[in-house]
């Protein structure tokens, strides 16, 4: 599989900077094609047309050609299916992580994706999105929903047998927070993944992209004690 995993940064919505630049281009040059299709997935969102109208402009300038997936066409499966089918790159947006999982799960969205990665398709994600192709996800739903102060732990897919924690060094708290849930979980392995930095995994391959030369990608990990080491390349 093809995949890209993003810790965020602002892609120019609400007259914010274009941050991902160079990550965005590497996602299309993964294809391997002139014109790769782009779907854009933005089920973990509440402004999903505005979001979308945004990155579309993005790829399409990047050449692409472009299509979303939307709660409207959860009423169509055929139509998602022929969608996720067709796809070059697909890309899930940011949002709520426990909704979009539960969505794409209950609709048989997560076998889709699974099948068009094994074929080829670049699996991409940001945020919400990138947690949802990893095994787990150290998520801020809780804080989201105002019921805690603390980030926690949620399920994806599993397509990666990792645990994503994305924005990684905008909030301290982050690496507080996630050592609380690995010293209950000391088997998992944590990707933490700063703003305008990616990880890109081709199979058994990891490398690391960057929009700003500042951002930083850590492993978090127990042996015998709780460790975190940068990831270099």
């Amino acid at each position: 599989m093809k995949m890209v995993l993003i810790g965020g940064g602002d892609i120019g919505r609400n007259n914010t900077k274009y941050e991902t630049k160079e990550i965005d281009e590497e996602i299309v040059k993964l294809t391997n094609k002139e014109t790769p299709n782009f779907l854009f997935i933005g089920l973990a969102s509440s402004f999903a047309d505005s979001y979308y109208k945004v990155i579309k402009d993005i790829y399409k300038n990047l050449g692409c050609e472009t299509g979303k997936i939307s709660n409207k066409t959860l009423t169509h499966m055929e139509v998602v299916e022929k969608k996720i089918n067709e796809a070059d790159i697909i890309y899930i947006g940011g949002g709520n992580t426990v909704k979009l999982v539960d969505t794409l799960k209950e609709t048989g969205m997560d076998k889709m994706l699974k099948t068009s990665g094994e074929n080829g398709c670049v699996l991409a994600g940001i945020s919400a999105g990138a947690i949802t192709y990893c095994k787990s996800g150290l998520s801020d739903i809780k804080i989201m929903e105002g019921v805690s102060d603390n980030y926690v732990k949620v399920d994806g897919l599993g397509f990666l047998d990792y645990m994503f924690a994305p924005h990684f060094s905008s909030d301290p708290k982050k690496k507080v927070d996630l050592k609380k849930v690995l010293d209950e979980n000391k088997k998992i392995t944590a990707l933490c993944t700063d703003n305008c930095a990616a990880l890109e995994f081709i199979n058994n391959d990891i490398k690391i992209i960057k929009s700003n030369k500042d951002a930083c990608v850590f492993k978090a990990y127990y042996d015998n004690e709780f460790k975190i080491d940068e990831i270099k390349s």
